[in-house]
């Protein structure tokens, strides 16, 4: 974990990632008026002042000159995304790469890139467009999207000052699933499950969820939990050694059959 840092929005958070071991940065100048209480739902006011947080964490490291890999904290890796990105190859002439949103509506086009889980290459381009994406904190306001604001930028970068952006595709070939393939993509998940997927996936976002409750029981399903219930001591006391899993919905993706739990969508059949 010596290339992980973490940007907490509060001091509480930075004190737990450094009881873990791992490098956290919190400013109060700069996070000091980010709401502690989470978004209920995408879109709503205090998603939209968080997704200023995201803006600010990369202009950080960009303008130091980095590489950088950037997720949210609904990720979960597989193996280190680290030895991908290490590899020349899969680097190419690109500028800037992104997990596919699997929203292709106008809003996003043309590229629609998820911004919870990116790689940024260091050089002049990505630290002027990072700059320049600071800069249009309204946009982000009057959208309520991040995502939104990141993708207008990108077009125009990528027309202006030739930025080469990459958005890997969506589905069976992803090496970098989300969302989009565990709510719509069932045959995609089981070969996860299973262990036998066209392309093994280094990490799983779950993206397209409605709130951080959501989240953590569909990760329960995955056997992707590894944390005690109810814990509040923080640092390795929560841990678990094994995924807690535990069913919910029976027409979501789970790592064991859940028919005998309700659907979260009306009238859905069992995943399994």
């Amino acid at each position: 974990v010596s290339n992980l840092l973490i940007f907490a929005t509060d001091e509480k958070t930075k004190e737990l990632a450094e009881s873990l071991g791992v490098a956290a940065y919190y400013d109060e100048g700069i996070f000091g008026d980010m709401p502690e209480q989470a978004a209920r739902a995408y879109g709503d006011r205090t998603f939209a002042r968080m997704m200023m947080a995201k803006v600010f964490c990369v202009h950080l490291i960009s303008s130091l000159g980095h590489n950088l890999i950037f997720q949210d904290v609904d990720v979960v890796w597989f193996k280190s995304p680290v030895e991908y990105f290490s590899d020349s190859s899969n680097i190419g002439e690109w500028d800037i790469m992104f997990q596919d949103d699997g929203a292709h509506s106008v809003r996003y086009s043309p590229y629609s890139p998820n911004t919870g889980f990116y790689y940024v290459k260091a050089n002049d381009k990505t630290r002027f467009f990072f700059s320049e994406l600071l800069r249009a904190g309204d946009v982000i306001a009057a959208t309520k999207s991040h995502q939104a604001a990141l993708t207008a930028k990108l077009n125009e970068h990528a027309s202006w000052k030739g930025l080469r952006v990459k958005v890997w595709n969506r589905g069976e070939d992803n090496p970098f699933p989300g969302g989009f393939e565990y709510h719509r993509k069932k045959d995609i998940m089981k070969s996860i499950f299973n262990g036998n997927p066209k392309t093994e996936p280094y990490i799983f976002h779950m993206s397209w969820t409605e709130n951080k409750n959501n989240k953590k029981l569909y990760f329960e399903q995955m056997g992707e939990w590894y944390i005690k219930d109810g814990c509040t001591d923080g640092a390795f006391d929560c841990c678990l050694a094994e995924p807690d899993i535990k069913c919910h919905y029976r027409d979501k993706p789970s790592k064991i059959p859940c028919k005998d739990s309700p659907p979260i969508d009306k009238g859905r059949p069992s995943f399994w």
